[in-house]
C-alpha cells in the first residue's frame, strides 16, 4: 500500500536532549488504536462483499491491542531511560492511567499499561457514562455561537476540492449499483449536496455524500491496518500511494471541516484542555505520568485549540492516525534552574501498523516535533514552561 519512504529517524528523538535536561513530567494524549470500522451500513454503499470482523462495530481489534501494546512497551523502555519512572510496579503518583469509557479507549489503554507494566495491575481510570472530558459535542448554547460556527464550517465546505476523489470511490464501490443509489436515490457522490449538523449536546456532523464517503474509507484503512489481504482492503482497487492520498483526502476534508474551525474547536475541547491544564498547574501531587486515552476527535481539536504550527506525519496519511499521541515533557534545566516544555507526535506508521513491528528505543515509532505559535521553541524544541502555562491560562 504504502511506499516505504527513505526517511532518516532521529533513533533517540525524545530523549536526545541537553545533558542539563532532566525529565519531570510527561502528559500522553493518545488516540485509541485499530478499531473496527464504525458505519454499521457499508453494505449499502456497494454491491460488493465487505470484510467480516470477530468484534462489534467500533469495538478494539486484537490487532490494535497487539499495536497499543508496542507503544506501552516502547514508552515504558523511554521513561525507564531517562529516570522519570524505574523497572518496579508504578503507583498512582507515578503513572495516572484515564480513558474515555467508550471499550475502544479503555481496551487501548488496558493494553498500554499491560505491556508498559507486566503482572503490575495498573488501573485505568473512566467513568461509568458518556465522559464529558472527551466527548466531541458543542456546549455552546448561543445563538451567536452557533450562527458564527455555522458559517465558519459551511465556508470551509464549500471551499472543499473532492471530486476526483469522490470519483474514484465511486468506482471503487460500483456506487451507482448500491442500495444507497438503487433504492435511496443518492447516486452522485459529487453532485449530491451535503449539509452541516450543528447542535447542542452533539456532535458536529456533515450528513450527505461526503460522510457516505468517509464511511468507506475508514473501513478500506481500518482493514489496511488490521492486515487483512489486500483483496479484502478496497476489494484491492488501490493500488499506489497516489491513489490512497486520493482517498484520504476525502478523510481529512471532513475532519476539517466538523472539527478544525477554531470556534468549533476550542468548544468542543474546553473540557479535556482543563482536565490537562489541571494535571500542569493546579495539582502538586499530580503523577509522573499521566496517560489520556480517548479519540482522533480530541486530538484534532486539542491540536487546533493550542494552535500548533502546520506539521506533517511521515510515513502515514492519516492527519491523526490510530495510536497516536501527542507528548507534553516537562524538562528541567540545571544551568538555567527553569522549566521546559516539549512536545512531540509520536505514532505508529502505516507499515508499522499493518506489519504490527515491535518498537523499541533501537526501532521506534515515528516522531515530529510540535510548535506552538504562542511558545517560541528554541533550536531542540523547548520552549519556557512558564510561557506554557500562561498561554494555557488564556484558554481556560
Amino acid at each position: 500500500m504504502f511506499t516505504k519512504l527513505i526517511f532518516v529517524v532521529c533513533v533517540l528523538c525524545l530523549n536526545s536532549v541537553e545533558s542539563s535536561y532532566s525529565l519531570r513530567q510527561v502528559v500522553i494524549l493518545s488516540r485509541h488504536n485499530v478499531r473496527t470500522p464504525l458505519s454499521k451500513n457499508l453494505n449499502e454503499l456497494s454491491p460488493k462483499p465487505w470484510p467480516s470482523w470477530n468484534v462489534k462495530s467500533g469495538y478494539l481489534t486484537a490487532k490494535g491491542a497487539l499495536l497499543e501494546g508496542r507503544m506501552g512497551q516502547y514508552f515504558a523502555a523511554w521513561l525507564q531511560k531517562e529516570g522519570l519512572l524505574d523497572g518496579t510496579c508504578p503507583t498512582e503518583d507515578k503513572f495516572y492511567a484515564y480513558a474515555n469509557a467508550k471499550q475502544r479507549t479503555k481496551a487501548s489503554a488496558k493494553s498500554f499499561v499491560e505491556k508498559a507494566f507486566p503482572n503490575c495491575s495498573v488501573k485505568v481510570h473512566f467513568k461509568g457514562e458518556s465522559d464529558p472530558v472527551f466527548n466531541p459535542v458543542i456546549h455552546n448554547t448561543t445563538v451567536h455561537f452557533r450562527t458564527v460556527a455555522r458559517k465558519e464550517m459551511e465556508a470551509r465546505l464549500k471551499h472543499l476540492t473532492l471530486n476526483n476523489s469522490l470519483i474514484f470511490i465511486e468506482n471503487i464501490l460500483d456506487y451507482r449499483d448500491s442500495v444507497q443509489c438503487k433504492v435511496k436515490k443518492e447516486c452522485d457522490l459529487c453532485a449530491d449536496e451535503n449539509s452541516i449538523a450543528l447542535n447542542i449536546g452533539y456532535k458536529p456532523n456533515i450528513l450527505g455524500p461526503l460522510k457516505v464517503a468517509k464511511s468507506a474509507i475508514d473501513s478500506f484503512v481500518m482493514s489496511y491496518y488490521e492486515g487483512f489481504p489486500m483483496q479484502d482492503v478496497a476489494w484491492d482497487l488501490i493500488s499506489d500511494d497516489t491513489q490512497w492520498q486520493l482517498i484520504m483526502a476525502i478523510s481529512k476534508g471532513y475532519h476539517d471541516v466538523i472539527f478544525n474551525t477554531t470556534l468549533v474547536a476550542k468548544d468542543i475541547a474546553s473540557p479535556l484542555i482543563k482536565y490537562m491544564s489541571d494535571v500542569f498547574i493546579n495539582k502538586k501531587e499530580n503523577p509522573k505520568v499521566t496517560l489520556v486515552m480517548g479519540h482522533d476527535a480530541n486530538i484534532l481539536t486539542v491540536l487546533n485549540s493550542m494552535n500548533f504550527k502546520a506539521f506533517t506525519l511521515h510515513k502515514q496519511f492519516e492527519k491523526s492516525p490510530v495510536g497516536g499521541k501527542l507528548v507534553f515533557q516537562k524538562w528541567y534545566d540545571s544551568n538555567s534552574e527553569k522549566n521546559f516544555l516539549k512536545v512531540n507526535y509520536v505514532y505508529q506508521s502505516t507499515e508499522q501498523l499493518r506489519d504490527g513491528l515491535n518498537l523499541t528505543l533501537e526501532s521506534p515509532p515515528q516522531f515530529i516535533k510540535l510548535e506552538l505559535k504562542s511558545c517560541k521553541v528554541d533550536k531542540s524544541g523547548f520552549c519556557p514552561w512558564e510561557d506554557f502555562i500562561m498561554f494555557l491560562k488564556t484558554l481556560l
